[in-house]
């Protein structure tokens, strides 16, 4: 039994998406799909679109057979330790034999060059990227103008220099990289499958019918406030299990967040923020200061903006101050080689063959009974802070409803939807 894994948000799951779990069972000829899968807070540094449950059974509606999440404490995090966790995860699964991810280029091998590069880190390189980091540039622009530099200076070698560069700027590569390296640096046997996105950008706010980014799409659907305004951009599935959910508890209050999140820095001290990961330089200072002056969370994370402090960054930093994640656990995830556990979200019923053929090295939660009785600190840290995400997630729900905090069971049922429309 082989299965290939996907690291995803799903948020929502979109046709790109669908387009993206064919072709990973169609390129790696694997047996099943393990769907990798952040929770209920994203990378972004906000809270998703729907709650982690309902966009794991997307995921099953879509093709996946199991649904794994990673926790909370690193999908807030950079991309380099998302796709780290990701990996790791599916390092645990002595089952799983490719990891499929998109890209916006088709020379892949070039991607593993460049991988390859970043993963074994030149002094030369190092310093370049120092250099650029204290003029105030961000990480990306940064790696990207040492990578010029460099070849300048002919002190690095790549197949193709224009398209290295090209590569370099763009946010479905990065990630692509990332994964890339963290399965050089944990010396995995696992196969990467490398697909090319649609013609939307990943962070395009455009609407592109069937081609519309999850950013495109959630804008939609959060200035409408309307299911109906998204229902020829997702597929049916996806339509018809957020029409039920939204129906029953509501879409995320973001306004209510950001007052969370005004909240908890305006009452964090200097030495609470210091103790967050990626804060440095100074920039609780600027968090201090700007907390005094302004009331909204948005013109707040402006003045603090910088060059090398951008706006996503600065929103996952104000994420990991409002749930408690301090730097030691997010550090933890370079030192360990497996995490304490891996939570299921949902499984297929019909392929029950699976379960007798995935088995893991480390704790699987399955069901509440699974939960092991004498945690470890790692393992009892993270579980906390997946406490707080769900309790934070489950607030920010503009019905008087709360999502049930359980382990579902093993054998999650998945539904399926007719679209009388598309006679589907």
């Amino acid at each position: 039994m082989k299965i290939c894994a996907i690291i995803c948000e799903y948020n929502p799951l979109h046709y790109g998406h669908l387009y993206h779990i064919q072709k990973a069972k169609e390129l790696s000829g694997c047996d099943a799909i393990m769907c990798i899968q952040a929770g209920n807070f994203t990378q972004r540094g906000e809270p998703a679109i729907s709650n982690k449950y309902l966009r794991a059974r997307m995921a099953l509606e879509a093709g996946a057979d199991i649904v794994v999440q990673i926790p909370t404490a690193y999908c807030c995090s950079s991309a380099e330790i998302f796709a780290l966790a990701g990996v790791k995860i599916a390092n645990s699964f002595e089952n799983v034999t490719h990891l499929a991810f998109g890209c916006e280029t088709e020379n892949f091998e070039l991607l593993k060059e460049i991988a390859k590069f970043f993963s074994n880190e030149t002094k030369d390189y190092k310093e370049k990227l120092k250099k650029f980091l204290d003029n105030g540039d961000s990480l990306p622009v940064s790696r990207q103008k040492a990578i010029e530099e460099l070849i300048k200076e002919d002190k690095v070698e790549f197949s193709e220099i224009t398209e290295t560069l090209n590569i370099l700027t763009k946010p479905n590569n990065i990630l692509a990289i990332e994964y890339l390296k963290a399965l050089y640096r944990t010396k995995s046997k696992i196969e990467p499958i490398f697909t090319t996105r649609s013609n939307s950008d990943y962070n395009s706010a455009d609407l592109n019918g069937k081609d519309s980014s999850a950013t495109a799409i959630r804008t939609r659907l959060l200035s409408k406030k309307k299911i109906r305004s998204i229902k020829k951009l997702v597929p049916h599935f996806t339509y018809n299990l957020m029409k039920d959910d939204i129906k029953t508890y509501g879409l995320p209050d973001l306004n209510l967040y950001n007052d969370l999140c005004s909240y908890v820095v305006k009452t964090s001290s200097e030495n609470d923020i210091k103790n967050i990961y990626d804060v440095s330089e100074g920039i609780e200072n600027r968090f201090i200061a700007s907390a005094k002056k302004f009331k909204d969370f948005n013109e707040l994370l402006l003045d603090v903006k910088t060059k090398r402090y951008t706006y996503t960054r600065l929103k996952r930093i104000v994420l990991r101050l409002l749930l408690k994640i301090d730097k030691e656990i997010i550090s933890e995830i370079y030192k360990i080689d497996k995490l304490p556990f891996i939570k299921v979200l949902a499984f297929n019923a019909g392929k029950k063959e699976l379960l007798s053929n995935i088995s893991a090295d480390t704790n699987i939660i399955i069901r509440n009974s699974n939960v092991v009785k004498k945690p470890s600190a790692e393992y009892k840290t993270l579980a906390d802070i997946e406490d707080r995400a769900n309790a934070v997630f489950n607030l920010l729900l503009r019905k008087n409803k709360t999502i049930p905090n359980y382990s579902p069971d093993l054998y999650t049922q998945s539904i399926k939807y007719i679209d009388k429309t598309n006679n589907k």
